[in-house]
């Protein structure tokens, strides 16, 4: 018998791994909140052991400090009590003997609070500054790895149910092939130009009445239709359709060219959109960690900037773009919406600049209604343009989610194709972005 795999960590061990992250979290997240807002108060220390836990180290060397304290704020005593590392090696208490020590708290919430000398930035110094910092999201991210938030599986799972939902739009019974007029369900001609719709057969069903048909039959049962002759036929008048230009189009712009491209849900596609959001996801860890970091070397090596003042603003701006990044993530997984564009229009605009001096620029609108009837607007400036120039009033479009970017559905009788994953202008003749290498979605 196979042995079976075991993937899932023991419940109890799980509790503990994340209970020592959840209070490390804490511990630090608490030093940091109180060495910057913490208000200060005499205390006293009712309690006190100092362990050598090394004895091969010096007398003051290697300890593990425990202290119980109490103190009293609006009238109301509170009490703490904190274990850490220390070469500190005062007395023992007697009975009944106490001593006085700063204690930091928090106005709001005084239950959060530790002796001051734990907390003063200054006694912590760079190093111990910059660890507990890094701390919280580093356990936050251990916190998230060991209960499966992070793990392949979930990933996985997650990547194909969003493909699927993708892949659930009837993109061929949805428009005309011919005019790109929207059809109802289940519409055998288009009521605007009269066109047949096209319909495929499901596999194993007759090509010629649709009913089902044996394996290897060579012959259709219902209506004697040879299975061979059916399907050849089928084949070489496609293939002579494919051939002829409609129109008079040129050869890149026959009917391949009319229509959402099928690119979309190609592999390849839906690759470079899971590396979008990765590394949309990158930016946000990157830039949270970015500016606090940053910030906090300019307070410490800068010193017309106060330190107090370089997290807060560190710690506010990497804040900031995580939030902008998890929007932009969030965006990404929308469901693509189609709609007709019904609106251009461009003004001028002004603004100041920082030395009062006034600023003209054009801004460049492009309205679309979509199908839920809802206005969605492009809006550009100066010479980035590029939407506006190459939508016009009456284009059907579609907007692809995954990468922020717009699909034409009838590309005939343009001469240029934009790159919907890097936005980068081609020639209609091309199958591949010259920037990226991407597929075009045509």
């Amino acid at each position: 018998m196979a042995k079976k795999k075991r993937n899932k960590i023991n419940p109890l061990i799980l509790t503990l791994i994340c209970a020592v992250l959840l209070f490390a979290t804490y511990n630090s997240l608490s030093i940091l909140v109180l060495g910057l807002w913490g208000q200060t108060v005499m205390g006293t220390v009712d309690s006190y052991d100092s362990r050598l836990d090394d004895t091969n180290a010096g007398e003051n060397r290697s300890r593990t400090v425990s202290k119980g304290y109490s103190f009293s704020v609006g009238g109301k005593e509170y009490r703490g009590y904190v274990i850490y590392g220390s070469d500190e090696a005062w007395p023992r208490l007697g009975e009944g003997e106490v001593r006085r020590e700063s204690i930091s708290y928090l106005t709001l919430l005084p239950y959060i609070n530790k002796p001051t000398m734990l907390v003063d930035i200054d006694e912590i110094g760079p190093v111990g500054l910059l660890y507990h910092i890094l701390v919280i999201p580093g356990c936050t991210f251990l916190f998230l790895l060991v209960n499966g938030y992070l793990g392949k599986r979930k990933k996985r799972a997650k990547k194909k149910e969003r493909i699927e939902k993708l892949n659930s739009r009837r993109d061929n019974t949805m428009f005309c092939t011919n005019c790109g007029e929207k059809l109802p369900e289940g519409a055998a001609f288009c009521a605007n130009c009269g066109a047949q719709v096209q319909k495929s057969s499901p596999p194993g069903a007759c090509r010629s009445c649709g009913a089902k048909i044996a394996e290897n039959a060579a012959f259709c049962t219902n209506c004697g239709a040879s299975v061979q002759k059916v399907a050849g036929e089928v084949t070489n008048s496609s293939l002579q359709a494919a051939a002829q230009p409609q129109n008079n189009m040129p050869p890149q712009n026959q009917a391949s060219l009319v229509g959402w491209s099928p690119k979309s849900n190609d592999p390849e596609i839906l690759e470079a959109a899971r590396k979008n959001k990765k590394s949309a996801m990158g930016c946000a860890w990157i830039f949270m960690l970015l500016f606090p970091i940053g910030f906090l070397l300019a307070g410490l090596f800068i010193d017309e900037m106060p330190l107090n003042e370089a997290i807060i603003i560190g710690v506010g701006l990497g804040v900031i773009m995580l939030i902008i990044n998890l929007v932009r993530i969030k965006d990404m997984k929308r469901p693509v919406w189609e709609g007709v564009v019904i609106e251009k229009f461009h003004k001028e605009r002004r603004h100041n600049k920082n030395d009062d001096t006034m600023s003209t620029y054009t801004e460049y609108t492009t309205v679309i209604r979509t199908d839920a009837g809802k206005k969605k607007r492009i809006i550009e400036r100066d010479s980035q343009r590029h939407m506006y120039d190459y939508l016009a009033v009456g284009d059907r479009v579609r907007y692809h989610s995954a990468f922020s970017s717009y699909e034409k559905y009838d590309k005939s009788k343009d001469k240029i194709i934009y790159c919907n994953v890097c936005y980068t202008m081609n020639p209609i003749s091309n199958d591949r972005c010259k920037r990226c290498n991407n597929l075009l979605f045509k």
